[in-house]
Protein backbone atom coordinates (compact mmCIF):
# COMPACT_ATOMS: atom_id res chain seq x y z
CA UNK A 1 0.00 0.00 0.00
CA UNK A 2 1.37 3.68 -1.14
CA UNK A 3 -1.46 6.07 -0.94
CA UNK A 4 -1.08 9.40 -2.89
CA UNK A 5 -3.18 12.42 -1.67
CA UNK A 6 -5.89 13.43 -3.49
CA UNK A 7 -6.11 16.64 -1.54
CA UNK A 8 -4.44 20.13 -2.30
CA UNK A 9 -2.30 19.92 0.71
CA UNK A 10 1.39 21.39 -0.42
CA UNK A 11 3.97 19.04 1.75
CA UNK A 12 2.09 16.80 2.41
CA UNK A 13 3.55 12.99 2.40
CA UNK A 14 3.34 10.03 0.93
CA UNK A 15 0.74 8.05 2.88
CA UNK A 16 1.72 4.83 3.42
CA UNK A 17 1.84 1.15 5.12
CA UNK A 18 5.70 0.71 3.86
CA UNK A 19 7.15 0.75 6.59
CA UNK A 20 7.01 2.04 10.59
CA UNK A 21 5.76 5.04 12.27
CA UNK A 22 6.98 9.07 12.11
CA UNK A 23 9.51 9.10 15.25
CA UNK A 24 9.92 11.47 17.61
CA UNK A 25 8.09 14.30 15.64
CA UNK A 26 4.68 14.34 13.61
CA UNK A 27 5.10 14.82 10.01
CA UNK A 28 1.57 16.46 9.41
CA UNK A 29 -0.90 17.79 11.65
CA UNK A 30 -2.94 15.52 13.70
CA UNK A 31 -6.45 14.41 13.02
CA UNK A 32 -7.99 15.90 9.92
CA UNK A 33 -9.21 13.75 7.04
CA UNK A 34 -7.57 13.21 4.23
CA UNK A 35 -8.73 11.44 0.91
CA UNK A 36 -6.54 9.10 -0.55
CA UNK A 37 -5.89 7.00 -2.99
CA UNK A 38 -3.52 3.40 -3.87
CA UNK A 39 -3.91 1.72 -7.20
CA UNK A 40 -4.78 -1.83 -5.94
CA UNK A 41 -7.13 -0.92 -2.81
CA UNK A 42 -8.55 1.78 -4.07
CA UNK A 43 -9.58 5.47 -2.42
CA UNK A 44 -10.08 5.67 0.94
CA UNK A 45 -9.81 8.15 4.01
CA UNK A 46 -7.05 8.37 7.06
CA UNK A 47 -6.44 10.09 9.45
CA UNK A 48 -3.18 11.30 10.80
CA UNK A 49 -2.78 10.23 14.59
CA UNK A 50 -0.37 9.61 17.88
CA UNK A 51 0.23 5.92 18.32
CA UNK A 52 0.34 4.29 21.85
CA UNK A 53 2.96 4.42 23.61
CA UNK A 54 4.95 1.34 24.85
CA UNK A 55 2.85 -0.73 23.06
CA UNK A 56 3.78 -2.36 19.49
CA UNK A 57 0.92 -1.66 16.65
CA UNK A 58 -0.06 -4.07 13.78
CA UNK A 59 -1.22 -3.00 10.23
CA UNK A 60 -4.67 -3.34 10.09
CA UNK A 61 -4.64 -3.01 14.18
CA UNK A 62 -8.46 -1.59 15.74
CA UNK A 63 -8.10 1.58 17.17
CA UNK A 64 -9.87 4.71 19.02
CA UNK A 65 -8.36 7.90 20.15
CA UNK A 66 -8.33 9.37 23.30
CA UNK A 67 -11.47 12.00 23.74
CA UNK A 68 -9.40 13.85 26.31
CA UNK A 69 -6.33 14.20 24.54
CA UNK A 70 -7.35 14.51 20.94
CA UNK A 71 -6.02 12.27 18.32
CA UNK A 72 -3.57 10.34 20.80
CA UNK A 73 -4.78 6.72 20.01
CA UNK A 74 -4.94 3.52 21.62
CA UNK A 75 -5.56 -0.47 20.68
CA UNK A 76 -9.94 -1.01 21.19
CA UNK A 77 -10.42 -2.47 24.17
CA UNK A 78 -12.30 -5.92 24.23
CA UNK A 79 -15.17 -4.27 26.23
CA UNK A 80 -18.35 -4.22 25.01
CA UNK A 81 -21.01 -1.28 24.19
CA UNK A 82 -17.94 1.06 23.76
CA UNK A 83 -19.59 3.62 21.30
CA UNK A 84 -16.67 4.61 19.86
CA UNK A 85 -14.98 5.89 16.63
CA UNK A 86 -12.72 3.29 15.41
CA UNK A 87 -9.96 3.31 12.55
CA UNK A 88 -7.44 0.38 11.17
CA UNK A 89 -3.88 1.39 11.88
CA UNK A 90 -2.22 1.58 8.71
CA UNK A 91 1.70 1.81 10.05
CA UNK A 92 3.41 -0.95 11.89
CA UNK A 93 5.27 0.30 15.12
CA UNK A 94 7.69 -1.66 17.89
CA UNK A 95 6.46 -0.88 21.31
CA UNK A 96 8.58 2.55 22.59
CA UNK A 97 8.51 4.90 24.93
CA UNK A 98 9.12 7.85 22.57
CA UNK A 99 6.32 8.91 20.81
CA UNK A 100 5.44 7.79 17.53
CA UNK A 101 2.65 8.92 14.50
CA UNK A 102 1.28 6.96 11.66
CA UNK A 103 -2.01 6.83 9.64
CA UNK A 104 -5.41 5.13 10.57
CA UNK A 105 -8.04 4.00 7.70
CA UNK A 106 -11.22 5.92 8.55
CA UNK A 107 -12.96 4.53 4.97
CA UNK A 108 -11.88 2.55 2.70
CA UNK A 109 -10.73 -0.78 1.98
CA UNK A 110 -7.97 -2.64 4.58
CA UNK A 111 -6.37 -5.67 6.05
CA UNK A 112 -7.88 -5.86 9.33
CA UNK A 113 -6.17 -7.54 12.12
CA UNK A 114 -8.19 -10.55 13.25
CA UNK A 115 -7.89 -13.66 15.63
CA UNK A 116 -9.22 -16.23 13.36
CA UNK A 117 -10.44 -16.09 9.31
CA UNK A 118 -13.86 -14.39 8.49
CA UNK A 119 -16.04 -15.46 6.33
CA UNK A 120 -17.01 -12.44 3.31
CA UNK A 121 -19.76 -10.17 3.29
CA UNK A 122 -20.25 -11.07 7.21
CA UNK A 123 -19.86 -8.77 10.03
CA UNK A 124 -17.00 -8.61 12.52
CA UNK A 125 -16.61 -7.48 15.92
CA UNK A 126 -13.65 -7.32 18.99
CA UNK A 127 -12.55 -10.19 20.74
CA UNK A 128 -8.90 -9.02 22.04
CA UNK A 129 -7.06 -5.23 22.36
CA UNK A 130 -6.62 -3.72 18.87
CA UNK A 131 -7.82 -7.24 17.24
CA UNK A 132 -11.02 -8.29 15.42
CA UNK A 133 -13.12 -11.65 14.78
CA UNK A 134 -16.07 -13.30 15.28
CA UNK A 135 -19.30 -11.41 16.32
CA UNK A 136 -19.75 -11.19 20.33
CA UNK A 137 -22.81 -9.13 21.71
CA UNK A 138 -22.19 -5.78 21.99
CA UNK A 139 -18.89 -5.74 20.00
CA UNK A 140 -19.39 -5.13 16.90
CA UNK A 141 -17.90 -2.99 14.15
CA UNK A 142 -20.31 -1.20 12.94
CA UNK A 143 -20.05 0.68 9.60
CA UNK A 144 -17.80 -2.33 8.49
CA UNK A 145 -17.83 -5.56 6.72
CA UNK A 146 -15.12 -8.70 5.56
CA UNK A 147 -14.80 -8.81 1.57
CA UNK A 148 -11.99 -11.03 1.85
CA UNK A 149 -11.27 -14.19 4.30
CA UNK A 150 -7.90 -14.37 5.38
CA UNK A 151 -7.50 -17.49 3.36
CA UNK A 152 -6.59 -15.14 0.82
CA UNK A 153 -3.32 -15.10 -1.45
CA UNK A 154 -1.43 -13.67 -3.22
CA UNK A 155 1.34 -14.57 -5.52
CA UNK A 156 4.09 -12.32 -7.13
CA UNK A 157 7.20 -13.74 -9.74
CA UNK A 158 10.22 -12.25 -7.32
CA UNK A 159 14.25 -12.14 -7.91
CA UNK A 160 16.09 -13.24 -4.48
CA UNK A 161 19.16 -12.82 -3.59
CA UNK A 162 20.95 -15.10 -1.10
CA UNK A 163 21.87 -13.96 2.26
CA UNK A 164 19.71 -10.94 1.54
CA UNK A 165 16.41 -9.98 3.16
CA UNK A 166 15.17 -7.92 -0.03
CA UNK A 167 13.21 -9.31 -2.97
CA UNK A 168 11.80 -7.16 -6.14
CA UNK A 169 8.74 -7.86 -7.84
CA UNK A 170 6.49 -6.52 -10.72
CA UNK A 171 4.68 -4.65 -7.93
CA UNK A 172 3.54 -5.66 -4.68
CA UNK A 173 0.13 -4.92 -4.67
CA UNK A 174 -2.49 -6.69 -2.20
CA UNK A 175 0.67 -7.07 -0.21
CA UNK A 176 1.07 -5.12 3.20
CA UNK A 177 3.34 -5.25 6.10
CA UNK A 178 3.23 -8.33 8.43
CA UNK A 179 1.78 -11.10 6.04
CA UNK A 180 3.81 -13.39 5.33
CA UNK A 181 5.22 -15.00 2.92
CA UNK A 182 6.41 -18.35 1.46
CA UNK A 183 8.57 -19.99 -1.76
CA UNK A 184 11.55 -21.45 -2.87
CA UNK A 185 14.95 -19.87 -1.16
CA UNK A 186 11.94 -17.99 1.21
CA UNK A 187 13.06 -19.02 4.97
CA UNK A 188 10.66 -20.51 7.09
CA UNK A 189 8.18 -17.88 9.24
CA UNK A 190 8.99 -15.23 6.81
CA UNK A 191 7.09 -12.11 6.71
CA UNK A 192 6.84 -8.46 5.01
CA UNK A 193 8.77 -5.87 7.11
CA UNK A 194 9.03 -2.96 4.69
CA UNK A 195 7.31 -2.29 1.35
CA UNK A 196 9.80 0.16 -0.57
CA UNK A 197 8.48 2.95 -2.03
CA UNK A 198 9.72 1.82 -5.52
CA UNK A 199 6.33 -0.32 -4.75
CA UNK A 200 9.08 -2.78 -6.41
CA UNK A 201 11.48 -3.44 -2.90
CA UNK A 202 9.81 -5.66 -0.18
CA UNK A 203 11.77 -6.57 3.06
CA UNK A 204 11.24 -9.81 4.59
CA UNK A 205 12.29 -10.48 8.05
CA UNK A 206 14.67 -13.16 7.07
CA UNK A 207 17.55 -13.37 4.57
CA UNK A 208 16.99 -15.16 1.57
CA UNK A 209 18.49 -18.83 1.21
CA UNK A 210 18.82 -19.21 -2.33
CA UNK A 211 18.97 -17.00 -5.14
CA UNK A 212 16.45 -17.00 -8.45
CA UNK A 213 13.49 -15.92 -10.32
CA UNK A 214 10.69 -17.51 -8.08
CA UNK A 215 6.84 -17.67 -7.28
CA UNK A 216 6.62 -16.23 -3.59
CA UNK A 217 3.42 -16.09 -2.22
CA UNK A 218 1.83 -13.84 0.16
CA UNK A 219 -0.96 -15.09 2.72
CA UNK A 220 -2.79 -13.16 4.66
CA UNK A 221 -2.56 -15.48 7.79
CA UNK A 222 0.23 -17.27 9.59
CA UNK A 223 -1.69 -19.63 11.78
CA UNK A 224 -1.66 -16.80 14.68
CA UNK A 225 -1.97 -13.45 13.09
CA UNK A 226 -5.12 -13.36 10.56
CA UNK A 227 -5.61 -10.35 8.14
CA UNK A 228 -9.25 -10.38 6.63
CA UNK A 229 -10.21 -7.52 3.97
CA UNK A 230 -12.57 -5.19 5.20
CA UNK A 231 -14.31 -2.37 3.45
CA UNK A 232 -15.41 0.42 6.13
CA UNK A 233 -17.14 3.88 6.62
CA UNK A 234 -16.41 5.62 9.42
CA UNK A 235 -16.50 3.12 11.31
CA UNK A 236 -17.23 2.44 15.30
CA UNK A 237 -17.47 -0.08 18.19
CA UNK A 238 -21.22 -0.68 18.73
CA UNK A 239 -22.55 1.72 21.27
CA UNK A 240 -25.61 1.07 23.69
CA UNK A 241 -28.38 -0.85 22.56
CA UNK A 242 -31.36 -0.07 24.97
Amino acid sequence: MAYASLDATIGTPQFSVAGLCDTPLAKVTLGIPQQVVDQYWGGAEVMYVQYPLSQAVKVGAIMCWDTVTPFVASLIANTTLLGKAVGFALNACASSTTAQFGWVLISGQTPVWCSATVAANTAFGIVAAGQGGALAAGKQINGARVVLPATTTVAKQANTVSGSPNIQVLNYDGWFVGMAVSGTGIAASSVVTVLGQDRNTVTLNNNATASGNVAVTGTYNDATNFWNVVVADRPQAQGPIT
